[in-house]
């Protein structure tokens, strides 16, 4: 982490990345070290291949987080983080850090996922932290960095996220000594609470009702699917999705959850674990993922039918 810390200071324009489609992690590390580092007047260009979802949108600096590339091209220093690879930008994002890193622009890579395949030139990777927000508190701490209650609400809201509230496996005391420490800063829990947990959209809640209708069980494990048609038919964004896996694990007797999500090239496939007998990071290697002990991602180009057909056997046989 020193090294890290060195390097941040040093530099002065300041480039960070995270992965497409995120979630409260991505968001709250990256405002969080956004906010933190201007305060001590770095420049800053935070480039993401999606919007920040609307969930989040009530965290400040998030007209910080940009998809469109910056005019001057020119950075001392590349921050990734929440991400194991450095595909997980998204292609056209990618090959900017490709042309960058040719150019020996220095790479730290920060994240918490055992899949991670340490590919910056400097790598803080950490499994056993709850969330990427987590370790970007550290290194502020590390940095002497004055918080305030924008940088702090970013960091809590992202551990929150990562540990559904501190209700999954990834929750330990140091999490929670952590999290004290930010509401002692200033972080607003009731409030951040309210904002990611309590106020889902209606077409969220109508989508999470048919992925329930569609739940079909396999012993103590359950899938269903999110056909791309549900979209349009219940006005529902592709971001509604995050987190609907979690309301399948919900159901009592269930140790093993799966959602597959169809997208016009792609199916998305989330995997959740809550029992020390499914490793969810192995299981999701089956369909070119990976992720954490607990929570994995992966993915398929089959269709909807054949894709479910291969979970099955491969499910029958777990």
């Amino acid at each position: 982490m020193k090294k890290i810390v060195e390097k941040i200071k040093r530099a002065n324009k300041i480039l960070i990345v995270s992965h497409k489609r995120p979630d409260g992690d991505s968001i709250g590390s990256q405002l969080g070290l956004i906010l933190a580092l201007k305060n001590i007047k770095k420049s800053i260009y935070c480039l993401n291949e999606d919007e920040v979802p609307e969930t989040f949108l009530f965290l400040k600096g998030c007209e910080f987080i940009k998809k469109e590339f910056p005019l001057n091209k020119k950075f001392d220093l590349i921050v990734s983080l929440d991400m194991s690879d450095l595909s997980r930008t998204g292609e056209r994002i990618e090959k900017f850090l490709k042309e960058l890193l040719e150019k020996k622009v220095f790479l730290i890579n920060i994240d918490h996922h055992d899949s991670n395949t340490n590919f910056g030139n400097e790598n803080y990777v950490d499994t056993h932290s709850s969330s990427t927000s987590e370790m970007v508190f550290k290194i502020l701490k590390k940095m002497n960095t004055k918080f305030d209650k924008d940088i702090v609400n970013s960091l809590y809201t992202g551990m929150v996220s990562d540990t559904g509230n501190f209700l999954f496996e990834n929750t330990d005391s140091e999490t929670f000594k952590l999290a004290s420490k930010m509401i002692e800063l200033g972080a607003e829990r009731q409030k951040i609470s309210n904002e990611v947990f309590m106020s889902r959209p209606f077409q969220k809640v109508k989508l999470i009702s048919r992925v329930i209708d569609r739940a079909k069980f396999i012993d103590d494990k359950v899938y269903s699917y999110i056909k791309i048609s549900d979209f349009k038919e219940l006005k529902a964004k592709k971001e509604y999705t995050d987190g609907i896996v979690n309301e399948l694990l919900k159901i009592k007797g269930v140790g093993f959850a799966v959602l597959l999500i169809e997208e016009e090239n792609v199916i998305r496939i989330s995997f959740r674990s809550k029992i020390e007998k499914y490793n969810a990071n192995s299981f999701a290697k089956k369909f070119k993922g990976g992720g954490h002990y607990y929570a994995a991602g992966g993915r398929s180009e089959d269709t909807i039918n054949n894709t479910i057909k291969h979970l099955e056997k491969e499910l029958n046989s777990l």
